[in-house]
């Protein structure tokens, strides 16, 4: 889910220039010297005056005046005006920019004292625009056309810096799709076909990009709507306010309701709060609607736009405040245009690393199920794969076999957070497991003297150990054990702190491997017995294999339980799927199961839901939310879930009465990306007017999956979570549709995995793709526009910046960021 490069997105595009000119000038009163180190042989140069000087003349002497020299007599220093380093304009310079377009520019002078004098430039958002390296007497701003926001131009001599900043205004429009934009070419549909395969259209569903408005009264309608849309209801259903996005997403599927149920063209308004971006796009129907006879209900953002925005947008405005998007909607019917309906949206400041590795009951990409499916043909169950700037998922696990075998079935998984290591159960035999090679080619070796051993085991972060779950979700029953991985013997590793007979059910591993977290299933630890109604996480030493300091994290009542923990990046907290009612087993997403995430700190042991996560408007008591009527910290009892709470989502039929009971299976991005953690989980809430089954309708054995109109509901979803949260406090946001999934399967527990990290030299995007950590210019030059390209060291040797790795908060080159998980990151926007 590739964006701009990190470097060009966070701040800079190179360190400062710092010229050292030379303090022996020759004889006195001579008009030539030493040219400043790295200038050119005194090129003549217009200055701000309209007067030629040439450069080296005058940077050589002007420098020296800064260090005491008179110069040697000469008449041309000026010794009546104070000897000041200064560069002009130096009040905050706005410039409106039409996106793709290089100009206005910003011409800036340096001077010392009354004189020009040739200084280093460069800029702190090279996405933003860019300046002459120099040394030059004057360095002209140039605005790429692509990024809006705020600026640092920066001037470096003789070690003294001076910043100006330049304020970019970038807005565009358009009137239908242009199939020549970036990304929009992948947003039209091709045919109907089309609208079923892979992740949809654009990898979010619906019908794509329009086509043009020609009507005179249909434009001046949406331009001048006279009917706020009220009365017709018209709302989004699609995404929701104040949802947080990163950047690098494919662009989002706008989707509304109202009673006209139709549309003959909408506009689409696009602004960030400060106005450092614009654009209103303006659409007729999909032309494929002409073929399927539906309804003009959802039109997606362009996606060339949407880089555009979310690449703009989550940065400071030049008055502090966070920059975010906002979205209006107009639509018109009959010459009469309706409207606006508004959102606001958080961009986060970076974008998401890694691969998604989920579950697919009913892909069409792979054909072993051992049965026919409801229109008598064969399907598949695979572990599939969204890699970053894919439309659509890919096999990683499981092959095609014919029925009644299905020994090419892969379904349960569990992945390490550094990406190379998989573990899939065989679906013809759910006792037996599958280990999977991430990083070479996702090579499978069956582990076929180990039944029953490594269903849903917890695997450390490189995938060097494995602890198994016993009980509820595999054929094991008996104590939770610690093997090397892939394991070399049939004997487990000797532990010490946990007993044998202790039941651990979906066992986690922190990413820093110095916890575990599980479903206390059975067995004693200390004086704490297992009877599956705590959540606990215990200290765990690799060095000695040593687990201590039981921490219950939660602790169930009236039947409910807690499972698949899953750490934060900062290993100090986890989010849970709470299961409120069971159906056949525990810890399902099937038969009615009802479920939502909360997430405990291990230092209070408080469990809180994730209120906004799942889809309720914070609780009026949410500081008491993770608190029984007994006081206990943890203990959750019924009844107090979220009490007094209201669902944001939106009400459907086929049973959508309570979406916000229908999340499950959260696990966790290990790297913290632009202030937050992202959750990924299981939902079966809608998808706007995409997706509106009953919930629980999703096995293709009970219904015509090839139908678009009946496309399931059980699909994979993001959340943002602040950094740092207080305990027992909801410090989640809105989630979003995670793109690409495969629009009509029944899609389910996705881990967010790095992807195999690259060595030094090849291009990257951000030093978390790296094997050392860093991705910097490839130039000998840090400014050059070179790419970016992997390697062992930060820039200047000096420090680390977002998404860099690090060992400690001091590391980062912000003091207000902090490292999280081994890469520095940014605090969470306010």
């Amino acid at each position: 889910m590739a964006v701009l490069p990190r470097s060009v997105l966070f701040a800079r595009a190179f360190v400062p220039a710092v010229l050292v000119f030379a303090t022996a000038c020759g004889s006195g009163g001579s008009n030539h010297g030493t040219p400043a180190v790295g200038d050119a042989a005194g090129p003549d140069v217009t200055v701000g005056d309209g007067a030629t000087e040439d450069a080296t003349v005058d940077a050589t002497t002007d420098a020296n005046l800064m260090l005491g020299d008179d110069g040697g007599g000469s008449s041309d220093a000026t010794t009546d005006v104070p000897q000041v380093f200064n560069v002009t304009p130096a009040a905050l310079q706005t410039i409106m920019v039409t996106a793709g377009q290089n100009t206005p520019t910003v011409l800036y002078n340096a001077s010392y004292g009354a004189k020009p004098i040739a200084a280093g430039w460069s800029v702190d958002r090279g996405d933003v625009g860019s300046i002459g390296v120099g040394p030059s007497i004057q360095g002209t701003f140039q605005p790429t056309g692509t990024t809006g926001g705020l600026v640092n131009v920066i001037a470096g001599l003789n070690g003294q810096t001076l910043m100006r900043q330049v304020f970019v205004q970038i807005s565009a429009q358009q009137n239908g799709a242009n199939p020549t934009a970036p990304g929009e070419s992948q947003q039209i549909a091709g045919s109907v076909a089309s609208l079923g395969q892979g992740g949809g259209v654009g990898g979010v569903g619906g019908e794509g990009l329009g086509g043009v408005v020609t009507d005179p009264a249909t434009l001046s309608a949406l331009t001048n709507p006279t009917n706020s849309g009220q009365l017709q209801g018209l709302t989004f259903l699609y995404p929701y306010d104040k949802t947080v996005f990163p950047r690098g997403l494919l662009a989002p599927l706008l989707q509304w309701a109202w009673s006209t149920g139709n549309a003959d063209a909408i506009q689409i308004h696009l602004t960030t709060t400060s106005g450092s971006f614009s654009w209103t796009g303006t659409f007729a129907a999909p032309a494929v609607l002409q073929q399927t006879g539906g309804s003009f209900i959802r039109h997606p953002i362009p996606q060339d736009i949407w880089t555009m925005a979310t690449n703009t947008a989550g940065n400071l405005a030049p008055n502090g405040t966070l920059d975010r998007l906002q979205v209006s909607l107009v639509v018109a019917k009959a010459g009469q245009g309706y409207g606006p309906i508004t959102e606001t949206w958080t961009i986060a400041p970076a974008r998401l690393e890694g691969t998604v590795y989920y579950n697919s009951y009913g892909t069409n990409l792979v054909k072993n199920s051992t049965d026919l499916s409801f229109v008598h043909t064969q399907y598949g169950a695979a572990v599939l794969g969204i890699q970053e700037g894919a439309t659509g998922p890919s096999v990683v696990a499981g092959t095609a076999s014919p029925i009644p075998t299905g020994a090419g079935c892969r379904v349960c998984h569990v992945v390490s957070s550094d990406g190379s290591t998989l573990i899939a159960q065989h679906g013809d035999n759910y006792g037996e497991t599958s280990v999977y090679d991430l990083k070479n080619g996702n090579a499978e070796t069956v582990l076929t003297s180990y039944d029953n051993t490594f269903g849903w085991a917890g695997l450390s972060a490189n995938g060097s150990l494995a602890w198994t779950n016993a009980g509820n979700l595999a054929a094991n029953t008996s104590g939770t054990s610690l093997y090397s991985f892939p394991p070399a013997s049939a004997t487990p590793i000797t532990v010490s702190g946990v007993p044998t007979s202790v039941q651990a059910g979906t066992p986690a591993f922190s990413p820093d491997g110095a916890h575990v977290a599980f479903d206390f299933l059975g067995g004693t630890i200390g004086n704490v017995s297992g009877n599956g109604t705590q959540l606990v996480s215990l200290a765990f030493d690799a060095t000695t294999n040593t687990f201590s300091n039981l921490t219950v994290l939660a602790t169930m009542t009236a039947g409910k339980r807690a499972g698949f923990p899953s750490f934060f990046p900062t290993n100090d907290a986890v989010a849970f799927h709470y299961q409120l009612v069971n159906s056949d087993h525990l810890l399902n997403t099937w038969h009615g199961a009802e479920a939502q995430i909360w997430w405990s700190d291990l230092a209070t042991g408080t469990a809180t839901p994730l209120s906004l996560l799942n889809g309720l408007m914070p609780a009026a008591a949410s500081s008491d939310a993770g608190a029984g009527d007994g006081g206990e910290a943890g203990t959750v009892d019924s009844g107090n879930e979220d009490a007094g709470a209201v669902s944001y989502l939106p009400a459907g039929p086929n049973n959508h009465a309570n979406d916000t009971v229908l999340n499950y299976e959260p696990t966790v991005n290990p790297v913290a990306s632009g202030g937050y953690i992202w959750v990924i989980f299981t939902s079966r809430r809608l998808y706007g007017n995409v997706a509106t089954t009953d919930p629980w309708q999703s096995d293709p054995r009970d219904y015509d999956a090839t139908q678009l109109a009946n496309t399931t509901t059980k699909k994979l979803w993001v959340a943002a979570i602040d950094l740092n949260a207080p305990p027992g406090t909801d410090p989640s946001h809105p989630a979003f549709y995670l793109p690409a999934q495969e629009l009509l399967a029944g899609n389910a527990r996705g881990f967010w995995a790095l992807a195999p990290c690259k060595p030094d030299g090849q291009s990257c995007e951000s030093g978390d793709q790296c094997c050392n950590g860093y991705c910097e210019a490839a130039g000998a030059d840090a400014g050059a526009d070179a790419g970016l390209v992997c390697t062992n060291t930060p820039p200047n040797a000096m420090c680390s910046q977002p998404e860099e790795k690090c060992a400690t908060s001091a590391d980062c080159c912000d003091s207000q960021d902090t490292c999280v998980n081994g890469f520095c990151t940014v605090p969470t926007p306010q």
